[in-house]
């Protein structure tokens, strides 16, 4: 932040008591007025407050088709809008870092494209410096790897099998055409909180404005049109097929709820029945069965007539006689 301005340091002039020779009047001589401390004007914040500049940083390399002496690869180190946007709105100036070894090795760009080109055999880390428009927003310093050689990326089983395993980003050596370039690069958003009103200004009519977003073209050909747009339309597609996707989950988990929600009511069903029916056999009490009679005797005697049948026969037949 820029600071107040301080009082002169010059001497002051002080009034004599004792007349100058030569001097028609001897009037003394006032001291000179002290300059008022001006004051810095405050800057005015969006209290609670936070708006975010998307921004592409990296670096693309060609390998040369004619190798020249120390120098294999032509490349381009970066930072540019995730769809050209200009960013000069919110950028004053970029700060390139480079490796020691070259005739320049710091690069300033105060206007668009931010962007270097050198050609070279090696890698290595390159820093990059973002000030931004306002000065009282804390400059972003990046390090940046330029990449020459696509990454080899292989698997224990790949090793065997003679397949590699890519990250997706790039490919292996063996799938890499000869002639394609290496692009490392990377999309961020950078988020400023409570930023002074004349910046909130400047990025909403800058490259965040969604009307006549102006553009900036790359000074090489080649890196133009290698560029990648990032644009919403794409993680819409993803999120929307996600969503169906758990749309069809949802859909299949409720009706698997639902059938056991259907068998769980017809074994409720079951086991109620079975259990009416166990309480209805303990209820009923079991019938009374008679003991059988027991077997009579029947007597040892001739012509089945029994002794005292035969006595009372007798005892009858002595009675009319008399």
């Amino acid at each position: 932040m820029t600071s107040a301005a301080s009082a002169p340091t010059g001497p002051l002039t002080i009034a004599s008591s004792t007349p100058q020779p030569h001097s028609p009047t001897s009037q003394p001589k006032t001291s000179a007025p002290l300059q008022q401390q001006q004051k810095q004007p405050q800057l005015v914040r969006h209290e609670n407050t936070t708006i975010c500049l998307p921004i592409v940083y990296g670096s693309i390399a060609f390998p040369l088709h004619k190798s020249e002496e120390y120098n294999t690869h032509r490349w381009t180190l970066y930072v540019r809008g995730p769809n050209n946007e200009d960013l000069s709105q919110g950028i004053a100036k970029v700060v390139f870092q480079l490796h020691p070894s070259f005739a320049q090795p710091v690069r300033e760009l105060t206007a668009p494209p931010f962007e270097v080109t050198e050609k070279g055999w090696g890698e290595f880390e390159a820093s990059i410096r973002i000030v931004w428009r306002d000065p009282a927003e804390k400059a972003l310093v990046l390090m940046h790897m330029i990449k020459l050689y696509p990454p080899i990326i292989q698997s224990a089983n790949a090793l065997t099998s003679g397949t590699g395993v890519s990250d997706g980003a790039s490919n292996s050596s063996s799938e890499k055409k000869e002639g394609q370039p290496v692009i490392h690069e990377f999309y961020d958003e950078v988020v400023f909180t409570d930023p002074t009103e004349s910046f909130h200004n400047q990025l909403l009519n800058g490259s965040l404005s969604t009307n006549d977003i102006p553009k900036v073209q790359s000074n090489e050909v080649a890196v133009q049109e290698t560029f990648k747009t990032y644009s919403d339309e794409e993680d819409f597609k993803i999120l929307l097929e996600a969503q169906r996707f758990l749309d069809n989950e949802l859909a299949s988990v409720k009706d698997r709820i639902l059938r056991a929600d259907c068998s769980k009511n017809e074994l409720d069903a079951a086991l109620t029945e079975i259990t009416a029916k166990a309480k209805a056999v303990i209820a009923t009490p079991p019938p009374v069965i008679a003991p059988p009679a027991p077997a009579k005797r029947k007597s040892k005697s001739s012509g089945g007539v029994s002794k005292k049948s035969k006595s009372s026969s007798v005892a009858s037949a002595m009675a009319a006689s008399k």
